[in-house]
């Protein structure tokens, strides 16, 4: 009689053999699944690309590499192959996220992100960084912490400040981007990163400033920093063009002859207030940003300006006044000495 012996293990060769390729399985597809969601580095600037009709995958992926867009062609045609897309491409011409995952190009370039899927912001001039942030975030479009932490160590976006047409290196590499997020309106996608926003909005910030506006600055000895900063302090204090003109007129000739600037604004991005006069305790508060007690440009813009603010900082309206207020009305008031700037406090403020 023959006897046969039973296994002491659980599973029979077959069995193992089937477990270890399952396992294998999963790492191919979770590998696969990698390559196809992940961005394509840090990136967020944005990137010409087009699409000629008629283009199959293969042409439209080999275009992908030499613009920088994907680093595997193969990964790029697999998942159109998977997915059954690779007749859905449409002919155009697009600007894409560099940053952007296989996933997400492969739905931009077919039509996948509807208009629906996008978001119109739309940023007012003369916000400051925190205005921003919660706006966006009470959109429903960015957290509004990260946002802030984004903007305010901004060192993947030096290299594109760099790169932009005008030059905007006079910017302290330090320095948060206040002043240079420039006030518009933009379409954003819901799954975009807020790196893609920044990124279009320095775009748009170099596109709108113009050549001109630089070169009236070098000629009155200061860089586009500066005029940044004396902009947003415009920006925050009139609102009319022929104000704006006017103040920044002002403004310079104060900055010129070592006079304070004393503006109320900049008191205000202090203490957060937004009152059209400052209190005189206030005006003591012990801050590089305080123009009452320190003289000289604020260490840094207070807003972000738009076109009109620095065009009046480029090309202000020479005056003969020294002092201006602004009425709880709007209204402008000049006054050429500061007895006249007292009497008009009075009458109009008080």
């Amino acid at each position: 009689m023959i006897f046969y012996q039973k296994s002491k293990s659980g599973f029979g060769p077959w069995a193992r053999r089937l477990v270890i390729s399952f396992c294998v399985i999963l790492l191919i597809v979770g590998w696969g699944m990698w390559q196809i969601t992940s961005a394509n580095g840090r990136d967020a600037s944005l990137v010409s690309f087009t699409i000629d009709s008629g283009q199959g995958v293969k042409v439209i992926g080999a275009n992908l590499i030499e613009t920088g867009l994907i680093s595997s062609p193969r990964w790029f045609r697999t998942w159109v192959y998977v997915t059954g897309t690779e007749k859905e491409f449409i002919a155009g011409d697009y600007k894409l996220p560099k940053n952007s995952s296989i996933l997400n190009l492969t739905r931009l370039l077919t039509g996948a992100s509807q208009p629906e899927s996008e978001v119109t912001v739309t940023i007012i001039e003369g916000w400051t960084l925190k205005e921003i942030a919660n706006y966006l975030e009470s959109s429903g479009v960015y957290n509004a912490s990260e946002f802030i932490q984004l903007t305010t160590t901004p060192d993947e976006f030096n290299p594109i400040l760099d790169e932009l047409e005008i030059s905007l290196a006079s910017k302290p590499a330090a320095a948060s981007l206040e002043g240079y997020l420039f006030p518009d309106t933009y379409r954003v996608y819901r799954d975009s990163t807020a790196s893609a926003l920044v990124t279009k909005m320095l775009d748009n910030f170099a596109k709108k400033f113009k050549l001109e506006w630089r070169q009236a600055l070098e000629d009155k000895g200061y860089n586009v920093w500066q005029g940044v900063i004396l902009a947003s302090i415009v920006e925050r204090e009139v609102s009319s063009l022929a104000d704006r003109k006017m103040v920044a007129d002002i403004f310079w000739r104060r900055l010129n002859t070592g006079q304070g600037l004393q503006a109320d604004s900049t008191v205000n991005y202090i203490t957060g207030k937004k009152t059209p006069s400052v209190s005189l305790e206030d005006t003591k508060l012990d801050s590089p940003y305080n123009t009452y007690k320190y003289r000289g440009l604020s260490p840094g813009p207070i807003s972000n300006p738009g076109a009109e603010a620095l065009e009046a900082v480029a090309f202000p309206t020479a005056n003969n006044y020294w002092y201006f207020l602004t009425t709880p009305e709007g209204q402008v008031i000049y006054s050429k000495t500061f007895a006249d700037h007292i009497k008009a406090k009075q009458k109009y403020l008080y």
